[in-house]
């Protein structure tokens, strides 16, 4: 099965070898727990080999300067990265359209961070929650097309809410659309000195597999 580098040792000896290439991989927890730092080192990866990423961020985070950090050839890295940033629903919807005329045999991966904010925020202004649900469908089984028919990997951070029938436990946004429309489950946690890594979901992995890591400057270090 192929795989592609997680950008991280460590990271890649505990999911076989990477990420997998025709699937959805979905990387979810809180805010600030390194789900953008894990999209960039995979990009960046992608990127050092050639190919070409296209990173759709909704949350307007992406920083060069961070890519400047964990890449050394920096210049070509952002040349081979295409960023779209959609700023409402609607716009993340064509976002997604336009993958249709952007996908050729350059294309390396795709990223979505995230795959919730607009989505959050158009819920909360929205009378039509079961037309907003089905748009969110629609997206999610386009790039799950696309994963399958172009064997190009996806990669999707998510947000999370907390569950009140179990306050130690979090719960994706999106539920069940993003459950099962990935084949890959990731959740992150936060520690007082790390960060937790959580295997939810894999096709060929024991779920449960954890291990803890440090965002460090040059990317990511095992705890």
């Amino acid at each position: 099965m192929e795989k592609i580098s997680t950008g991280a040792g460590f990271l890649d000896n505990m999911l076989g070898g990477g990420y997998d290439t025709d699937i959805i991989t979905t990387i979810f927890g809180p805010s600030g727990v390194g789900k953008t730092n894990l999209c960039l080192l995979a990009a960046v990866k992608v990127a050092e080999s050639g190919k070409k990423v296209i990173f759709i961020d909704t949350e307007g985070g992406i920083a060069v300067e961070r890519i400047k950090q964990i890449s050394q050839n920096y210049e070509d890295i952002l040349n081979k990265i295409a960023f779209l940033n959609p700023v409402n629903f609607e716009e993340q919807k064509d976002s997604f359209e336009m993958l249709k005329d952007q996908i050729n045999p350059n294309i390396g991966m795709i990223v979505v961070d995230s795959i919730s904010m607009l989505y959050r925020l158009e819920l909360g202004r929205s009378e039509e929650v079961y037309e907003v649900n089905s748009s969110l469908g629609r997206q999610i089984a386009y790039l799950v097309e696309i994963a399958r028919r172009k064997n190009i990997p996806v990669l999707i951070t998510n947000q999370v809410y907390a569950d009140f029938d179990n306050r130690d436990e979090v719960k994706m946004v999106g539920g069940d659309l993003l459950k099962y429309g990935s084949k890959c489950l990731i959740e992150l946690k936060k520690f007082h000195n790390c960060r937790g890594l959580i295997l939810r979901k894999h096709r060929s992995l024991p779920e449960g597999k954890e291990l803890r890591f440090k965002i460090v400057k040059k990317g990511l270090e095992e705890f």
